[in-house]
């Protein structure tokens, strides 16, 4: 999720009373809790205070919560039978089990399968096989390449063209630093979910049937092996992939061309550039399964335990139209992952040209998300692999394992935790 300040305070006693002061004496109340890290809550006050306008007998409790606080105070609600009706989560599958199934409540179900990747609802069961609707992601943190645009004209290279491979991008970024002063063809962190997109662009294949797997697949190892060249060659910074250093630090000084990471970092690196030169958010470069990042999805949930169904669906079918919700977006500075409002351009709520370029460009990638891109964060093993990989790959780069043994201790960590 986007970061643009300090994580607003508890908010408490925000209740949204449809009617105004003639509600009715028997009207509905539903509890939403709502985490945030900048103002999504305050947000979806401002919504659903329309909503209720709308929808005389439906009150709205809303309390906001820092992500860190959350699942800690959802937990001991579900424990004691008294969760909220709804809950907005960083994590979509984090009470699968207690959700309330919304298909035969909302006003059109199959539309709501029709702007989210199936395998979404799945994940959120906890099991991949469940199709239930249990409620929906409102916003998805993207990866994809930053570029420095500038380099590029000084160079007279042109930007490739989307749907370009690693290869032709490849060759692009070395035609820049041999023409100008850049050091770098491109920096990208040893960490989590930066090196997953290009190898499943590659060919990697990280879930099969709802397992998480790591075989040898020639994707990830071969982009491993790339990144191996381009360090031993001088043309990635090694600091970045032995975790001593940060990739966004070659990018914002200028020193490299392409820099790996995702949509929570626009507004920051924006900052920090300022007008020392152009940049732009690029396509993913593409491999035989296409081009994808990889993608964090935070969303909202109903819980089963509501005494008001009916009400809880209104809520939800208000929310997922679409101009409210690329209103959401815009005035959020998220990235959608509705296909339909991802695919259109979003007005999103910022002066600077430049960021809401860069956000528009990262929502043209979600429709563009591989199946396990998606589902990956999801699985309960994702932490475990990004751990091991963390560990094992710097391992691998510093020169103290080979590939194999890198690859092999990674996946004893799965197979471990697996049990």
């Amino acid at each position: 999720m986007m970061k643009r300040g300090p994580i607003l305070m508890l908010l408490c006693g925000l209740i949204l009373w449809t009617g105004l002061m003639g509600l009715a004496q028997d009207a509905i109340e539903l509890r939403f809790l709502c985490f945030q890290d900048s103002v999504e809550c305050e947000i979806y006050a401002d919504l659903l205070s329309r909503f209720s306008e709308e929808n005389a007998g439906i009150a709205i409790a809303l309390e906001a919560l820092p992500e860190a606080e959350i699942l800690p105070a959802l937990a001991a609600q579900v424990e004691a039978g008294a969760p909220p009706d709804i809950a907005r989560l960083p994590k979509l599958d984090a009470f699968a089990g207690h959700y309330l199934d919304l298909r035969p409540l909302l006003e059109n179900p199959a539309a709501l399968q029709e702007h989210f990747p199936d395998l979404i609802f799945r994940s959120m069961s906890g099991g991949f096989q469940d199709i239930g609707l249990y409620g929906y992601p409102d916003a998805a943190a993207v990866v994809a390449p930053f570029v420095n645009v500038s380099l590029f004209e000084r160079a007279g290279v042109s930007l490739p063209a989307d749907g370009a491979s690693w290869d032709e991008w490849l060759a692009a970024l070395d035609a820049v630093v041999d023409a100008t002063d850049a050091d770098f063809v491109l920096s990208v962190d040893n960490k989590d979910h930066r090196l997953v997109g290009p190898a499943m662009s590659l060919g990697a294949d990280f879930l099969k049937n709802g397992l998480f797997r790591l075989a040898d697949d020639d994707g990830l190892r071969e982009f491993l092996l790339i990144l191996h060249g381009l360090m031993e060659a001088g043309k990635t910074p090694a600091d970045t992939l032995l975790g001593t250093g940060k990739s966004q630090d070659y990018f914002v000084r200028g020193e490299t061309v392409m820099y790996i990471c995702g949509s929570w970092k626009v507004e920051e690196v924006a900052a920090q550039v300022g007008h020392a030169f152009d940049w732009t958010i690029v396509p993913n470069p593409s491999g035989p399964d296409g081009g994808t990042g990889v993608a964090k999805l935070t969303g909202l949930v109903a819980f089963a335990d509501t005494r008001a169904p009916e009400a809880v669906a209104k809520v939800f079918d208000y929310l997922l139209q679409p101009a409210v919700y690329a209103e959401f977006s815009a005035r959020t500075l998220t990235i959608p992952a509705h296909l339909g409002v991802a695919a259109s351009t979003i007005d999103y709520a910022t002066d600077n040209e430049t960021i809401a370029a860069a956000l528009n460009a990262f929502a043209r990638e979600v429709p563009k998300l591989q199946g396990q891109a998606i589902a990956l964060d999801l699985h309960r093993l994702a932490p475990v692999y990004y751990e091991a990989s963390n560990t094992f790959l710097r391992q691998y780069f510093a020169g103290e394992l080979s590939l194999d043994e890198a690859l092999d201790e990674i996946k004893d960590a799965l197979d471990a935790a697996a049990g």
